[in-house]
């Protein structure tokens, strides 16, 4: 197996890595395990090993060593991936996000464990989130692109390609830049949900909170209907782009798996938000609808980069010839 082959598996890992570090993020968050550690970091009630181990400091501290571990494959992915691509700006981009988002959400983490006032900790928890899912999103792209340059083509070949092929329109990719960002910020009602404790706000009434259509956002039920509009919002713009597509790219066949594979899960997402709810809030129901968003929004991320950036410019004007 060659380097390259070999630099490609360490990608896959570090992406699964990723993903176990956002889902146990959640998992501390839905436990209640936050405080597993006490005000101490990174060390567990200020001991390396800690002397006793109840559940939530089992939690915590196997969160913390997985973000410590998955944050060494990160710098080790980059580091790799930019000797092997020196010329790709595109694995520069994707190198330096994912190494700032790991880096950033893990001080948000230690910041989590020294705030003492109950606001300032949910604001902190939510960006956590919010921070561990870029870094997420990130490390999936360069291996998308580390994927991409195994079948890449000489710079001759790619802009023979891009004529052969519809070019994307400035609205659509204004429109799937702003569906990105929209969906993120969609993602912060959700972790407002969460860490106010509002998944149950409404029961198990659904889609309405009981006989209220609009209830004022200053109580929890209007933090959780927020959400839920939101993402019902989510649903029926992302069925728009795929109508777009469908009409006007269907020749641009990355576009046209991308957008089929976002309307999968936004689906999906919409119905396992329905059965939180119906299951009282559930962990592993929990879990599954923050894995669906997860996939989504890093499927709207390759959209974006298939689209390119709306200034006109590609990300790497440059594709390096095919390294095996």
């Amino acid at each position: 197996m060659s380097k390259h082959r070999w630099l490609r598996v360490l990608a896959v890992l570090t992406v699964i890595g990723s993903y176990l570090m956002l889902i146990m993020g959640a998992i501390v968050t839905k436990t209640g395990s936050g405080e597993g550690c006490g005000n101490s970091w990174p060390f567990c009630h200020g001991e390396l090993i800690p002397a006793s181990f109840p559940m939530e400091t089992i939690i915590e501290y196997s969160h913390r060593i997985v973000s410590g571990g998955v944050g060494l494959l990160i710098v080790a992915l980059v580091i790799w991936a930019w000797k092997a691509y020196p010329d790709s700006r595109r694995v520069k981009i994707f190198s330096f996000l994912s190494v700032f988002f790991v880096v950033f959400q893990g001080a948000l983490g230690a910041l989590t464990v020294v705030f003492r006032g109950p606001f300032a900790k949910k604001a902190a928890l939510s960006l956590h989130f919010g921070f561990s899912l870029m870094c997420f999103a990130s490390v999936v792209m360069l291996t998308i692109h580390l994927f991409q340059l195994k079948h890449g083509r000489t710079p001759e070949q790619e802009t023979a390609k891009i004529k052969d092929e519809k070019p994307v329109s400035k609205r659509l990719q204004y429109g799937v830049w702003g569906l990105a960002v929209y969906t993120y910020l969609v993602v912060y009602t959700g972790a407002l949900v969460r860490h106010t404790q509002a998944t149950m706000a409404c029961g198990f009434e659904f889609p309405l909170c009981g006989k209220q259509f609009l209830p004022g956002l200053a109580n929890l039920e209007g933090i959780h209907m927020l959400h839920r509009y939101a993402g019902i919002s989510l649903w029926f713009i992302t069925l728009v782009f795929l109508w777009v597509i469908i009409r006007h790219y269907r020749i641009r066949e990355d576009l046209h798996k991308g957008i089929w594979l976002a309307f999968l899960f936004i689906t999906l997402q919409a119905v396992s938000g329905i059965l939180t709810v119906l299951s009282g809030g559930q962990v592993l129901v929990a879990l599954v609808h923050t894995t669906v968003i997860s996939i989504y929004f890093s499927v709207l991320c390759y959209l974006c980069m298939q689209a390119g950036w709306p200034g006109g410019a590609r990300f790497d004007k440059e594709t390096p010839v095919l390294q095996s």
